[in-house]
């Protein structure tokens, strides 16, 4: 159990660093030009970094195990709320220094979604395999039963 402690850990470490301290600086320096516009998304970009530490270290803590793949699920569903929450299902306002701004991201939504979609359907079928060659495993006769 330790080593998948010790890999959990690396990895956490690894994922908060790309996905919050690398971006956070990259929001702070820009907030100084605009902080009506990042302000609104820091507390979506913290929570998609608290989920997808959570699934990674739950994920590795259960790694070769049914639960790893439930946790895969688990994570692109979430994944795929979240983004149609973050992104107001794919409308965004933002007013500006007394500009009122309207983005249409539905298109680039439903790319999110899809490519999430196809996440799914990989831990769904990576769960069946699991299943599949535990059951292979289990039911290969041993030398004895074979005579």
């Amino acid at each position: 159990m330790l080593p998948r402690i010790v890999k959990a850990v690396i990895k956490s470490l690894l994922y908060f660093v790309f996905l919050y301290l690398v971006p956070m600086l990259f929001v702070s320096q820009m907030s100084a030009f605009a902080p009506e516009v990042f302000v609104r998304y820091e507390q979506f970009l913290n929570l998609y970094i608290a989920i997808v530490i959570f699934f990674v270290v739950a994920s590795e803590l259960t790694s070769g195990t049914i639960l790893q793949h439930g946790f895969n699920v688990g994570k692109a569903i979430i994944i795929m709320i979240f983004f149609v929450l973050a992104l107001d299902g794919g409308v965004v306002q933002l007013d500006f220094e007394g500009i009122h701004i309207l983005a249409d991201l539905r298109i680039y939504l439903t790319i999110l979604i899809s490519i999430n979609l196809l996440g799914l359907a990989k831990s769904i079928l990576q769960a069946i395999n699991f299943l599949s060659e535990k059951t292979e495993i289990d039911k290969v006769p041993t030398q004895y039963e074979a005579s």
